[in-house]
């Protein structure tokens, strides 16, 4: 029985060495590494904040772009649109001018028979 407090009594010294620097560690250190402390927090707090801002900025600029990208499709679909009806009264037009020469060469027949007559 001896032996075994003689083996507790070391380890309790030990114990109480490592008790008093810790205190005089605390004492020495303790508000250095609180300041430390609430410096990194801060830190990450504001770390924190810009990271949450650039995400919703990234959000807000893909949402903006996919916004013009629609807007320039629709622009795009209405230009072509405006062009394929320009192209089809163009045509319109052509075919009835072509009707008139048709017309015209008509009658131009009709005064060269009569001419002849």
């Amino acid at each position: 029985m001896e032996n075994n407090s003689e083996k507790k009594q070391p380890e309790v010294e030990n114990q109480k060495a490592v008790d008093r620097i810790a205190a005089v560690r605390e004492l020495i250190f303790g508000e250095n590494m609180q300041q430390y402390n609430s410096e990194f927090a801060d830190v990450y707090d504001k770390i924190q904040a810009l990271k949450d801002q650039t995400e919703k900025n990234l959000s807000e600029s893909v949402s903006n772009l996919e916004n013009k990208l629609a807007d320039l499709e629709s622009l795009m679909d209405h230009k072509f649109q405006d062009l394929n009806d320009d192209l089809d009264k163009r045509l319109a037009d052509l075919d009835d001018e072509k009707a008139d020469r048709r017309k015209l060469g008509k009658a131009l027949e009709k005064i060269a028979l009569m001419l002849q007559e």
